[in-house]
């Protein structure tokens, strides 16, 4: 069933297509059409700009734009009154007939308002976090792993099918360098004296796998074969952390569908698919690079390698994908692990990726170009640092240094649902203070205290209304209820019927903040609308004298659970019948 504002939209829409058709209109970007369903600001139910838009495009200057647009919308089924002001803006009032049908509708389907077909099974493949497996999960990740998890969440409420991937980069020096730390520990266990160098993994968690490994082999591997000890430090590392940092992940009731390993990719030769793929499209030569910015090494020298021609499609310039010494770049694997989602048929990729990682982006979709003749088929969410505060100072951090903050730590102060629900509360462009203070904080300031109070608070009126006998059994098809509806309880529930756009749009954008924000407004009108009962008892929610107008409450009290209920299911929060 369409809501008040998708129906407008597609009024909108179908009017300008008639006008452009009758030679009424220029063609314009019907992206530039706005409804405002929310602003305190707005006059009315909802507002346009339509006719300021429109009035700019006219072609036939006789025509009378401002009244025949007027007595169309007043004729909508769904409208109850519309006005154009003299600022141009549209100011419309919706049927109460019509709302009440809405939540009819929506108490009858329960769970599934809101959720859609838009992506018609489309294959989604979704990867995110792919932290090196060097060391423990750190806050570092966290927005990332919330991020791609809650837009999963997003993408299959709007049908499609989604796969949550994660790459496991255990190849390459840094794997070297944690195998070398973890063996320097393993020693230091016989009582040898150890010196690790600047480039090595310092921290204590190293210590705890080399205790494992002396518990499984004693002393087995002091005086072993160097290759072979070298590759069996190497593969315990990195079992042993993806484990570590899976039960992390999950404490946050993040999973995956499937690790990917890079050792695997290159093992299967993937990358002799994407040279030829590359090769027959005339996009590899041997070439020497620029010195790189910020490379102060005298003896840097320009070398021959194997290049691809990155700055033909989205990249500045060409990116090399062999070494001189004949070894694969990092970035020639990552390029081949690409071709391998590819090859598995989904129809889109997406990648979530720390800021750092914005000069990476124009390569990568340039061979993701090459490979699906498509701009669009990779794309890449970025998101900024999280600073981490307690007690009104930033917590610095850094694996290298062994210092870090891991997961586990913050989710051991703060719980579950608060490190969810802030990760993604703003948009990922933009950096984030963590308070951990603040965050465990049981009032109005803490927005997810706050939303779930709210949910807790309607299911008590719910449940004291039912112990006395009163619920919605005896509700005659909703055709008794009560249109005299507060200001309140109108505004209220248009702000619960606007949550199937809502979500489509957080989903469109990947912008699961548009989520919070709304669960936010509709919690503060909840909230003000029960203090004013306590002042005015005609506004309180249960009135034993007229069991119509409880019922009419409880009509929208039900409503705002199931909402509720879809958000936080989303986002990965609980929601509480008492607090």
């Amino acid at each position: 069933m369409n809501n008040h504002i998708d129906l407008l939209f597609d009024f909108f829409h179908q009017y300008l297509n008639d006008g452009i058709k009758e030679n009424i209109f220029n063609e314009f970007n019907k992206k530039s059409i706005s409804i405002d369903f929310s602003s305190k600001s707005r006059q009315g139910d909802i507002s346009s700009n339509f006719y300021l838009v429109a009035i700019k495009k006219i072609l036939d200057k006789k025509f009378d734009l401002k009244n025949d647009l007027q007595k169309k919308i007043t004729n909508l089924f769904f409208v109850e009154n519309c006005e154009i002001s003299k600022n141009g803006f549209i100011n419309i009032n919706i049927k109460k007939n019509f709302l009440l049908e809405q939540i009819k509708n929506l108490l009858e389907v329960k769970n599934a308002f809101g959720k859609s077909n838009l992506g018609n099974g489309q294959k989604v493949n979704v990867e995110f976090v792919s932290a090196n497996p060097t060391g423990p999960i750190t806050v570092a990740h966290m927005r990332g792993a919330v991020l791609g998890d809650v837009i999963s969440s997003l993408l299959t409420e709007s049908g499609f099918e989604v796969t949550r991937e994660y790459y496991v980069n255990n190849a390459g020096s840094q794997i070297d360098i944690l195998g070398n730390s973890l063996y320097k520990r393993y020693l230091e266990l016989f009582g040898e004296s150890i010196e690790l160098n600047n480039d090595e993994y310092p921290g204590s968690y190293l210590i705890e796998i080399a205790e494992k490994i002396k518990k499984i082999d004693g002393d087995k591997w002091s005086n072993a074969d160097t290759n072979e000890r070298e590759e069996y430090f190497k593969n315990f590392a990195v079992s042993y952390l993806i484990e570590f940092i899976n039960n992390d992940l999950q404490l946050l009731n993040i999973y995956f569908d499937k690790f990917t390993f890079e050792k695997d990719i290159v093992s299967n030769q993937i990358i002799n698919e994407l040279f030829e793929i590359l090769n027959e499209k005339k996009l590899l030569y041997k070439g020497k690079l620029e010195k790189p910015k910020g490379e102060d090494s005298d003896d840097w020298e320009p070398r021959e390698q194997l290049l691809f021609k990155s700055s033909d499609i989205f990249d500045h310039q060409d990116r090399a994908l062999q070494k001189s010494n004949g070894e694969w770049t990092y970035f020639a694997n990552d390029a081949a692990y690409h071709l391998d989602k590819y090859k598995r048929n989904f129809d889109k990729l997406i990648n979530i990726w720390g800021a750092d990682h914005i000069g990476y982006i124009p390569r990568m979709k340039s061979v993701l170009k090459t490979i699906s003749a498509s701009d669009n088929y990779l794309e890449i969410l970025t998101c900024q640092i999280v600073r981490l505060i307690k007690n009104n100072e930033v917590l610095k951090m850094s694996k290298r240094e062994g210092n870090f903050i891991t997961l586990r730590e913050v989710f051991d102060q703060v719980g579950k649902d608060p490190l969810r629900y802030f990760m993604i509360s703003t948009k990922s462009e933009t950096s984030m203070d963590f308070d951990l203070n603040k965050v465990i904080e049981k009032n109005k300031d803490n927005p997810v205290f706050y939303c779930q109070y709210a949910y807790a608070r309607a299911s008590s009126v719910i449940k004291k209304a039912n112990d006395i006998g009163i619920n919605l059994d005896t509700f005659d098809k909703y055709k008794k209820v009560n249109i005299n509806l507060t200001k309140d309880e109108n505004e209220i529930i248009l702000k619960l019927l606007s949550y199937p756009y809502i979500l489509q749009q957080a989903s469109n954008f990947r912008e699961p903040h548009r989520l919070t924000n709304f669960v936010e407004d509709v919690s503060t009108l909840f909230h003000s609308f029960w203090n004013k009962g306590k002042e005015n008892e005609s506004l309180r929610f249960i009135d034993s004298q007229d069991i119509i107008k409880t019922q009419s409450k409880l009509l929208w009290l039900h409503s705002m659970r199931i909402v509720f209920e879809n958000v936080f299911k989303i986002i990965g929060i609980d929601f509480h019948e008492t607090m």
